[in-house]
């Protein structure tokens, strides 16, 4: 069992007493039945009404209602708090060495007697009045000030100017007096924090002579440090690791993995039963009005980790979308600022929760950011969700381009960039088992250009002595004209290759990996909760998401597990899984395109074997197509025309020579 979440209130030994840790005024009690109770003679509060819901605070006296129709016998182990026990003989410590550590064991000790869940019966108003008195011993009895005030009013302080001993009803009304007072400046100075981190302090700065200088003297909230022992680094440093030295293309290749890491880190805060009600099918509606002063009073240690942890996905997200702002095939348009407010949102509200968990308690002011920020995580919540959705849809219609075209029967030829391993080459066989990268396809000779992969030479570590073994001269001369064996076969290992297609078979070990985190992250965005609203029925919703979704994640892997059996069959595993995963990824696609609200289109044609003819289109309503078109008519027509002026003349020439020849041959 945990000791009570308001205790110890004050934070650390030297803090000073406008940093203690209070945020209510003083009241009267009141009691079970809600009659106000006319205090001791020790009680020096404030007559002051208190409200029904504050009724067993720590801070407060606590009267023990006493009921002879219900009276149960008091355990002896706790008659201490009722008949005027010293704090320090209660939990039976040294008040001149003191323990924490004793005092826990012995109130984690005292609570199995009074603790209403261990009871074993319904806790009557007496049990969760005696409870609450164990609580307040022990949140006094560990704070620094508030065990000092007790201790001088209980015992006394000799000499002339000292204290009577007062005894420990009228110690213990002191302390609680001074801690609801305390409480009351930490309020204050909350608000001054939140109005702080608005429009900041002006700090109006002097030199030697007393003239004020010029210059922006604003000084922000975050500049002050206040509370900064209760709140960690930080994790700026770890993001800007990441982030340095990333390409764009490697920042779209990371965006999907920034979008999933927020959807994860805000799932704890958007599933807490303050603020949602489960659904059906996994999913969650928001309460209209959600309990938010309760989660942060009960949970404000969970609360801030979680929105450390949102804090930073936000940042690294937001840094995401900043850099791909003008980038075309960003996937975070319109989300950018959305993402800003959460970021800032979250910055500012961790900066004034830092006040409210030392203070012990937290208020309106904190409510009213954190439901703020609420909203806007939840807005962002889901607009990332169906923006995640939608790109997994689509690269599962990708998916088929990327697979198909390397199965046999294609009708085609494989597409630049496909990885193959070369087989039954005779002329280079030490090349066989090799792997490359298609990096062209030469038309005329019907051959593939392979870029071969090279093997990355081991680097001898300079560190090492020159020889570690203790080996001869001529050990080592034979070992160097070994490397250099080796460096020369290694030389012999062309950078480019033309082969036939019957030596080259797909590697479908990259396919894979891509369809195999395709269906990880499909499996993980469906497992997510879906946010649904409250006019909206969620059986509804989720028998109608249910059966595609899951038919969807079906497709994916059975196409996977195809590839996977290719893969392991060898050189003839793609001929006897090629039809089965078609047929998987074809319905993978047309559910897509049913889900997206599309209409399914077959892919296109793989490559060609044989080069297509440029076609060139003109445009019949194109001014200059017209003239072009004229000008060739012309010109077609001046060269029919010399045609005709050139056959004419050449039939003339041969008509005379033929007379001539008839005229030589009759003359002789």
């Amino acid at each position: 069992m945990a000791p009570p979440a308001g205790g110890p209130l004050m934070g650390s030994a030297g803090m000073a007493p406008q940093q203690s840790t209070f945020l209510q005024t003083a009241s009267m009690p009141f009691s079970p039945q809600g009659q106000q109770r006319s205090a001791g003679a020790g009680d020096t509060l404030a007559e002051v009404g208190k409200e029904a819901k504050d009724y067993l605070d720590v801070l407060m006296p606590i009267a023990i209602p006493k009921n002879d129709e219900d009276d149960r016998p008091v355990p002896k182990q706790v008659q201490c708090l009722e008949n005027g026990t010293d704090l320090f003989k209660i939990f039976d410590v040294d008040m001149n060495h003191f323990d924490a550590k004793a005092v826990r064991k012995t109130f984690h000790r005292l609570s199995v007697f009074v603790h209403p869940d261990k009871l074993g019966r319904e806790a009557t108003a007496a049990d969760q009045a005696r409870f609450t008195k164990l609580k307040q011993a022990y949140t006094v009895i560990m704070d620094d000030q508030l065990r000092a005030v007790y201790r001088q009013h209980c015992y006394g302080i000799a000499g002339s100017g000292g204290l009577p001993a007062q005894g420990h009803d009228a110690a213990l009304c002191k302390s609680l007096e001074m801690g609801r007072d305390l409480r009351k400046m930490g309020e204050d100075r909350a608000i001054v924090l939140h109005k702080a981190s608005e429009t900041g302090w002006t700090v109006q700065q002097k030199d030697q002579d007393g003239r004020s200088m010029r210059g922006d003297g604003r000084k922000q909230a975050h500049q002050f440090n206040l509370f900064g022992e209760i709140s960690s680094s930080d994790d700026d440093a770890e993001l800007e690791k990441e982030r340095r030295g990333l390409s764009i293309q490697q920042i779209l290749e990371k965006s999907p993995k920034y979008a999933d890491s927020f959807l994860d880190k805000v799932k704890p805060i958007l599933l807490d039963p303050k603020v949602s009600n489960s659904a059906a099918g996994g999913a969650f509606t928001m309460l209209d009005e959600p309990k938010l002063l309760d989660y942060l009073n009960e949970n404000p240690k969970t609360l801030q980790k979680h929105l450390r942890k949102t804090r930073a996905a936000a940042k690294q997200m937001n840094w995401a979308m900043t850099t791909l702002l003008q980038h075309k095939e960003s996937p975070w348009r319109g989300l950018e600022v959305r993402a800003s407010l959460v970021e800032h949102g979250t910055v500012k509200f961790l900066e004034i929760m830092k006040s409210g968990i030392a203070i012990g308690k937290f208020n309106q002011v904190h409510v009213d950011d954190f439901a703020k920020l609420l909203d806007n995580i939840h807005r962002l919540y889901m607009d990332i969700f169906e923006r995640r959705g939608q790109e997994l849809l689509r690269a599962a219609v990708n998916a088929e381009l990327q697979v198909v075209y390397v199965l046999p029967e294609s009708g085609g030829r494989l597409p630049e960039g496909t990885r193959v391993i070369l087989h039954d080459l005779k002329s280079r066989a030490d090349l066989n088992g090799k792997r490359g990268a298609i990096s062209g396809w030469d038309f005329s000779l019907q051959r593939y250009t392979v870029e071969l992969d090279r093997e990355v030479a081991k680097n001898p570590d300079k560190l090492l002595p020159s020889n570690p073994d203790l080996m001869s001269l001529e050990d080592i001369e034979d070992a160097d004209e070994d490397d250099e064996d080796e460096t020369a076969l290694q030389l012999a290992i062309p950078k480019k290759l033309m082969i036939v297609p019957k030596n080259a078979s797909v590697d479908l070990d990259p396919p894979l990996k891509k369809l195999e985190s395709l269906v990880k992250d499909w499996n993980s965005w469906m497992r997510r909760p879906r946010s649904v609203s409250a006019s909206q029925d969620a059986e509804a919703v989720a028998a109608a998401l249910g059966p595609p979704l899951e038919s969807m994640a079906g497709y994916l892997q059975e196409a996977a597990s195809a590839l996977a059996a290719g893969l392991a069959g060898g050189r003839d595993g793609a001929d006897l899984i090629a039809f089965e995963c078609r047929e998987s990824l074809q319905g993978a696609r047309n559910l897509a395109a049913k889900l997206l609200g599309e209409e399914p289109q077959e892919p296109p044609p793989p490559p060609p074997l044989n080069e297509m003819l440029p076609v060139v289109a003109m445009k019949a309503d194109d001014p200059m197509s017209r003239v072009m078109k004229e000008a060739a008519e012309v010109a077609a027509a001046g060269i029919e025309i010399k045609k005709k002026s050139r056959s004419r003349g050449r039939k003339k020439s041969r008509s005379r020579s033929r007379k001539r020849r008839r005229r030589r041959s009759s003359s002789s």
